[in-house]
């Protein structure tokens, strides 16, 4: 008996032995281990720009030595919520800057990435009302899916404290983006106390229209007719006027302006259609079914067009 005890027993203290020489080993692998990762990370360290040599760097005008050089540092601290910020703000402004397509989306995909990154880590409670509203203007620039995002964080730099005069205007045209026309009117309101660009004010009227807002959508349009200095904004002034004159059944108006938009713009199929429209209401059939074969031959696909050259005018 006492034999088979102690020959249970030896193999158990092997067992114990090993396994202690195999949790020696692991310690001692990941001490080493980790003394590499310190030792190159610190290596590393050394290579990237302090927070206030990037500054500078930024502060020059160098955006896209900025984006490199944070770019660099997040590779070695990923956590950092400065190099965060700072690459995503620079990836913004080269997103606004590129010519293509594909590398404005990437660039603004990467902003949206990084600063929303930064956040997560946290950023301390003075840079929140910027980071909010350049990751704001991101999702912005990545167009109307993205909206909603916009306004989620146009609203939190706004909450913030974030003093940037053109938050209402961004708003409005998100609003009107995503067809509330009546908040987006609300918004046009403030933004135009601040800014009386062409586009703004296009947009505004384009809102007020939406919203039965005759009168002032008419003022601004009428402004615009006049005094735009983009001559296609002129000119889509005059085409929304002349659209509006035919709906009041003012017909004489109408014609006029249709008539002025062709002659700077002859290819215009709306103001062709319009044309159509007018001649219609005179009962010059020649000239509504002329106007609507002119609008198919400049778009084929035009299907109002289409339809009223298949009507007995």
């Amino acid at each position: 008996m006492s034999r088979r005890f102690f020959q249970g027993k030896r193999p158990r203290s092997r067992r114990k032995f090993l396994w202690s020489v195999v949790a020696v080993i692991a310690i001692v692998s990941a001490s080493s281990l980790g003394i590499y990762v310190l030792i190159h990370r610190a290596q590393d360290s050394n290579k990237i720009l302090s927070y206030r040599a990037l500054a500078d760097l930024w502060n020059s005008g160098n955006i896209e030595g900025a984006l490199r050089e944070s770019r660099n540092a997040t590779q070695v601290l990923p956590f950092d919520d400065y190099y965060l910020s700072i690459e995503g703000i620079a990836s913004y402004y080269m997103g606004l800057n590129a010519q293509d397509e594909e590398n404005r989306q990437q660039f603004f995909e990467e902003s949206v990435i990084s600063l929303r990154k930064a956040l997560a880590v946290g950023v301390p409670a003075k840079m929140r009302a910027q980071i909010y509203y350049v990751l704001a203007k991101a999702y912005y620039q990545k167009g109307e899916p993205w909206f909603d995002m916009a306004e989620r964080y146009f609203l939190l730099a706004k909450d913030q404290g974030s003093k940037e005069q053109d938050i209402p205007q961004y708003l409005a045209i998100v609003y009107a983006g995503r067809k509330d026309y009546p908040q987006a009117a609300e918004w046009f309101e403030l933004a135009l106390k601040n800014d009386s660009s062409d586009t703004l004010l296009l947009s505004a009227a384009i809102t007020y229209t939406n919203v039965g807002q005759k009168e002032k959508a008419q003022a601004l349009l009428t402004r615009l007719e006049s005094s735009a200095s983009d001559a296609k904004i002129r000119l889509k002034a005059k085409l929304l006027l002349a659209q509006d004159s035919l709906d009041a059944g003012d017909i004489d108006a109408a014609l006029q302006r249709f008539q002025e938009v062709l002659k700077d713009d002859p290819l215009n199929v709306d103001a062709w259609y319009g044309l159509g429209l007018v001649y219609s209401k005179q009962n010059d059939q020649l000239g509504a079914r002329a106007a609507f074969r002119k609008v198919v031959q400049i778009d084929p696909y035009h299907a109002e067009a289409r339809q009223r050259l298949a009507e007995k005018l």
